[in-house]
């Protein structure tokens, strides 16, 4: 295979690799593990600039979704943490969730 087709087959790996990760990104059960190509891609083939740009919106995209879920349970933490300890651990302890 030439190297124009091997490094064009590498780049496409490689952004299938990235798209499919950026999907999955705010999945609770995804564990993501870093990103390493498994070869060195060369340049990027102009024509799959269109793509690498997708595929870069799809990131940021991801990265904007977890930053959304940090922020929500920040606030959750928050609120939980302004519930007072019990102090008799018998005693019941209600949480009005609705107000």
């Amino acid at each position: 295979m030439p190297r124009a087709e091997e490094t064009r087959a590498a780049w496409l790996e490689a952004l299938a690799e990235m798209e499919a990760l950026a999907g999955r990104a705010g999945d609770p059960d995804f564990k993501p593990s870093p990103f390493t190509p498994t070869h060195d891609l060369g340049p990027l083939p102009l024509d799959l600039v269109e793509r690498a740009q997708e595929v870069q919106a799809a990131q940021r995209s991801a990265l904007q979704r977890v930053l959304d879920a940090r922020r929500r349970v920040v606030k959750h933490i928050t609120a939980l943490k302004t519930v007072p300890a019990a102090r008799d651990r018998d005693a019941s302890v209600y949480l009005d969730a609705s107000a």
